[in-house]
């Protein structure tokens, strides 16, 4: 059996010389690069100041973007940095208008609990009223899909969902749900933070309008 090619990255790694590091979900095992990437980063503040903006900075959210677009499928251009999923859902969440009657978001209960949380508390601030559909069991370990294209309708204004749901591994059959929001005129956004880099992922075969993930 071949090898896989992967494992030529694993000494870039140090904290895999002595760990099986299984959080990755969490946070990233941290490559041997990044210590002289920050440096260089640091080194650039102390020296060139309030100029580093215009000399770099102000690009750095979209070139950095480029280099994980294939990773999910998407174009040059179409992929921005952020600091975390939870800020990049509520710069999504506030870009939208609430009108009724198309002034629902539709979510899972199985919704990793930072993201629900600023659905059900932004959201009505902005006008939205928030819709959890229960999963199977009332557990948050698996969707039924089927029950929430049911919920999807003229009112939806918003379909935010996972991908993969982060308690159990589940994986939804998203193209179902992207196909109602479709014909309903409801955009769907989809949280892939815990499938990018584990399955393939491509934003256009998924049919979602918005895409965040994490490493």
């Amino acid at each position: 059996m071949a090898a896989d090619p992967l494992l030529r990255f694993r000494p870039e790694f140090p904290i895999l010389e002595k760990t099986t590091y299984l959080i990755s979900n969490s946070l990233g095992a941290m490559p041997r690069g990044a210590a002289t990437a920050l440096s260089e980063y640091a080194e650039t503040w102390a020296t060139r100041g309030v100029r580093a903006w215009a000399e770099g900075w102000w690009d750095m959210s979209v070139t950095v973007g480029d280099e994980i677009a294939p990773l999910v499928g998407a174009g040059a251009g179409t992929v921005a940095m952020l600091p975390n999923v939870t800020i990049a859902a509520a710069v999504l969440l506030s870009s939208l208008e609430y009108r009724p009657p198309r002034n629902r978001i539709v979510m899972l209960d199985g919704e990793f609990p930072t993201i629900r949380y600023l659905c059900e508390t932004l959201g009505p601030r902005l006008g939205a009223k928030v819709i959890v559909v229960p999963s199977p069991g009332g557990d948050g370990l698996s969707a039924d899909e089927s029950r929430v294209c049911d919920v999807i309708d003229g009112r939806t204004a918003l379909v935010a969902i996972s991908h993969v749901l982060f308690k159990s591994a589940f994986v939804l059959d998203v193209a179902a749900i992207a196909g109602k929001c479709r014909r309903e005129g409801a955009l769907l956004a989809l949280d892939a933070y815990q499938s990018v880099g584990t399955i393939p992922v491509s934003v256009g075969a998924l049919g979602a309008d918005f895409l965040v993930g994490g490493v």
